[in-house]
């Protein structure tokens, strides 16, 4: 969805009003890998990955909205994730976009301490470990004693991750955790699954695989389409860029997975899981109390595109599964 590097360096527009009592909320993360086994997100790029003919052009609009920002959004414009269990409390969440196919995605347990990230996305995830749920929140929000959201749906936690004919809560059709950073990741120096990026030179014409819609709008021709896949030159040796260990950390995962080219916004943006989640800072002794963290010793011009397919231009469309109950 919609976001700038641009405009989240400065204040945002409030997407969720905080519920009264947070007290309940989990002190720490829990261990989470969402879809592993299944998602393409853990495969590791082959020693012969093909190149994509027009890579050299695609890098020159990575370098160009690098020089804008190239950061980790950690406090605003990423997503916060809850865990539900048997006890908690189940709603109807409306859906109020205009556009939505659907108007309740019904029967979502909520736990009462969630609050969607802070800014215009209002990005939120409830995990139910136990029913075998995802549940993705676009522009979420508690109003009036109720849960809305511009837009939502669900997954099952044993399939791919990727909602199969879009209508995602995500640009590119991606379930909200496929490619996000977690804190324990950064603790135990290993990202074993691709990342994902937005920035604001995303190709129009519809996505590539493995996205499955898009949001992108540039035509020009160094344009990247959401589903594209972005790799740091596996030759470019890291211990010669002063990386200190979470950077050592996302680094290797760029040159060893790769990102995936997942939204439309300004400047290079990564994302990693929202401390709002918790009552602890996951990250304070990762980097501290960050909003965003630039990953300037990252040389952009090192980065290549690898082979894109067929860009697909059909229409999003809701597909059933059982998870997602709407009204």
């Amino acid at each position: 969805m919609k976001k700038s590097v641009i405009i989240l360096l400065a204040a945002g527009i409030i997407a969720g009003c905080q519920k009264q009592d947070l007290s309940n909320k989990p002190l720490d993360l829990p261990p989470f890998e969402p879809f592993k086994g299944q998602s393409v997100f853990y495969q590791k790029i082959p020693a012969n990955a093909e190149v994509d003919p027009n890579s050299d052009v695609m890098v020159q609009s990575l370098i160009d909205q690098a020089n804008q920002a190239f950061v980790v959004a950690v406090k605003e414009w990423t997503v916060a994730v809850y865990f539900a269990d048997e006890s908690t409390p189940r709603h109807d969440v409306k859906m109020t976009a205009s556009w939505a196919p659907k108007k309740t995605l019904a029967n979502v347990p909520v736990p009462d301490f969630a609050e969607p990230d802070p800014e215009d996305d209002g990005s939120m995830v409830i995990v139910d470990e136990v029913g075998g749920c995802v549940y993705d929140f676009w522009q979420m929000r508690f109003r009036n004693g109720k849960w809305k959201a511009s837009w939502g749906n669900a997954l099952p936690l044993n399939s791919d991750g990727i909602f199969p004919k879009g209508f995602s809560a995500r640009g590119s059709g991606f379930e909200l955790l496929q490619g996000v950073i977690w804190p324990q990741e950064l603790i135990d120096q290993s990202i074993n699954h691709a990342l994902i990026f937005s920035y604001d030179h995303t190709k129009a014409g519809g996505p590539v695989a493995p996205a499955t819609e898009s949001d992108g709008t540039s035509t020009e021709a160094w344009a990247i389409p959401e589903g594209g896949l972005v790799q740091l030159d596996p030759a470019l040796d890291l211990s010669t860029l002063g990386l200190n260990s979470y950077e050592m950390t996302i680094t290797r995962a760029l040159q060893e997975y790769g990102m995936y080219c997942a939204d439309d916004g300004g400047g290079i943006q990564l994302y990693a899981i929202n401390p709002i989640s918790v009552k602890n800072n996951p990250y304070q002794d990762i980097w501290g109390d960050q909003t965003y963290i630039f990953l300037d010793k990252i040389p952009v011009n090192r980065f290549r595109v690898l082979k894109l397919g067929p860009q697909n231009n059909s229409e999003p469309q809701l597909v059933a599964n059982a998870c997602a109950e709407f009204r």
